[in-house]
C-alpha cells in the first residue's frame, strides 16, 4: 500500500502530520496531487469542539493538478490544474432527483467521505473539478471554493447593480463577498 502526508485534527485542539493511504481511484474518478488548501474557519471550529482524532484529513477549499484518472474519465483532464468542489459536486452520484434539480449537497446517494485537501493527493469524482488558468497562483485557486460561495450568497440576495451592500465579517467569505458585491455591481 502507497502512503502519503496529511494533516488530521487529533482530538485535542490541535493539528498532527501522520503517514495515511493514498487513494485508489475508481472508474467516474481523478486523483488530485495537492497544491494549496485554505484554511476554513468552519474546520477549525468543527475540529476544536472534538474530542477524538480524525479518521480522514478535512480541507475544503482545494487546488492542484489531476495527476491520475479513472478508466471512464476524460483522458484531457490529465495534468489539469484544477479547483476541486469538495462536498457536494465532488462525491454527487448526479442522477437522484435533488442532483439533477442542481442540489448537489443534498444527493441521496453522496460517495463516502475520503479525505479532504489537507493531505499530498486526494481523490474525487472528475464532474467535482473546474480549469482554472496558468496564470491563476496555487493560492488564489484555493480561494475559488469560498469566492463560489460568496457569488452564490450575493446573487440569493438578489442585488441589484448600484445598490449598497452590508457585509458583516471580515473573514475569507466576508472579503470575497466584498468582492463578488463590487464585480456584480455594487455601489459600495
Amino acid at each position: 500500500m502507497t502512503t502519503m502526508t496529511a494533516a488530521f485534527f487529533d482530538g485535542k485542539g490541535k493539528m498532527e502530520l501522520r503517514d495515511h493511504p493514498k487513494p485508489v481511484v475508481g472508474p467516474e474518478d481523478i486523483i488530485l496531487n495537492v497544491k494549496a488548501t485554505g484554511i476554513c474557519g468552519s474546520d477549525l471550529q468543527m475540529n476544536m469542539d472534538k474530542d477524538a482524532p480524525d479518521k480522514l484529513p478535512v480541507g475544503h477549499e482545494v487546488a492542484g493538478i489531476i495527476e491520475e484518472i479513472g478508466g471512464n474519465v476524460d483522458p484531457k483532464l490529465l495534468g489539469q490544474r484544477v479547483a476541486v468542489e469538495i462536498i457536494g459536486h465532488g462525491r454527487a452520484c448526479t442522477t437522484c432527483w435533488y442532483c439533477r434539480q442542481g442540489q448537489f449537497k443534498l444527493c441521496t446517494n453522496m460517495a463516502p467521505p475520503e479525505g479532504g485537501g489537507f493531505a499530498e493527493f486526494m481523490k474525487r469524482k472528475a464532474i467535482g473539478c473546474y480549469r482554472v488558468p496558468d496564470s491563476m497562483s496555487w493560492e488564489e485557486a484555493a480561494l475559488v471554493e469560498p469566492l463560489a460561495v460568496s457569488i452564490h450568497g450575493v446573487r440569493r440576495g438578489d442585488m441589484k447593480g448600484g445598490e449598497v451592500v452590508a457585509v458583516l465579517g471580515s473573514g475569507t467569505i466576508g472579503l470575497t463577498a466584498i468582492a463578488a458585491a463590487k464585480a456584480l455591481g455594487a455601489e459600495k
